[in-house]
């Protein structure tokens, strides 16, 4: 879905009941839109790249993108 620039705006849902906090996700995100605030994870969808390398190189599956 395009917000009203046309820009995509996606959301993560992460999975506690499989997240290990291994903060891989952090790590491997190009783009540093994948952050912790506190204890807490952040998604900036203005500066993802919707490539999806959390979700793709999370060990234990509990990132999922959606699109909203």
């Amino acid at each position: 879905m395009a917000g009203a620039e046309g820009i995509n705006f996606t959301t993560v849902k992460i999975d506690e009941k499989k997240c290990i906090r291994c903060y891989g996700c952090i790590e491997d995100c190009p783009t540093g839109a994948l952050t912790l605030e506190g204890s807490i994870f952040c998604h900036n969808a203005y500066a993802c790249n919707y490539e999806k390398e959390c979700e793709t190189n999370c060990l234990e599956n509990a990132i999922t993108i959606l699109d909203m």
